[in-house]
């Protein structure tokens, strides 16, 4: 009786061991298809932010150079804090888009492409699928780190108009940072009822 009844205590402490393995497998695994454990395909907004902290601090200016069809308008301009950049530079930041939760396994990445131009190596985050960002380019010196250039496509769709622009950004090596040194914007948008208008922005940092 005893040598059953041990047993009856094993089997049954087997089995609340396996319903709680089973729960936490299920509840790791229901995490992940939520994308609760997805870390995004390129961290650009802390990058932006980055930016905007040193330039601020570094008191630098942009010379812009702005297209609207056929009008053209240059402009320098010196933010005299951090609130100037971020709406400089706040356009970039839609590109954080790409890294929602909702977008894991969107995009295809391919890294360590060699650019035949250059020394610098390249990640490609690509979908063909109908997101704002459909491409990105990442080239970087070494290691993702020394970021030298950044390109990528971005297409906005809403009740007003539709918009798609080419955006790209520089850097340069500052005390061994990457540092933004230019950017710019160019593509079209077109009213809808109305005709499509181009338009570009070309701005230049210098530093103090």
């Amino acid at each position: 009786m005893f040598y059953w009844k041990n047993n009856l205590i094993k089997i049954r402490s087997f089995i609340h061991l396996f319903v709680i393995v089973s729960v936490l497998m299920f509840s790791i695994s229901a995490c992940e298809q939520r994308g609760e454990h997805y870390a995004g395909y390129y961290p650009i907004d802390s990058l932006i932010s980055s930016q905007i902290h040193f330039l601020t601090k570094a008191k630098a200016s942009t010379h812009k150079v702005a297209r609207l069809g056929e009008k053209e308008e240059k402009q320098t301009i010196q933010p005299n804090d951090s609130t100037g950049w971020i709406n400089e530079l706040d356009i970039f930041r839609e590109l954080k888009t790409l890294n929602k939760p909702i977008n894991a396994g969107a995009y295809k990445v391919e890294d360590g492409l060699t650019d035949n131009r250059s020394n610098l190596k390249i990640k490609t985050i690509v979908t063909d699928k109908i997101l704002p960002v459909r491409s990105m380019k990442i080239y970087y010196y070494g290691k993702p780190e020394n970021v030298k250039r950044i390109e990528a496509q971005f297409n906005e769709v809403n009740s007003l108009y539709s918009s798609s622009r080419f955006l790209t950004m520089e850097f340069q090596d500052v005390y061994n940072k990457p540092v933004l040194s230019s950017y710019s914007i160019t593509g079209g948008q077109k009213m809808f009822l109305g005709d499509t208008v181009v338009f570009s922005m070309k701005g230049s940092i210098a530093l103090q």
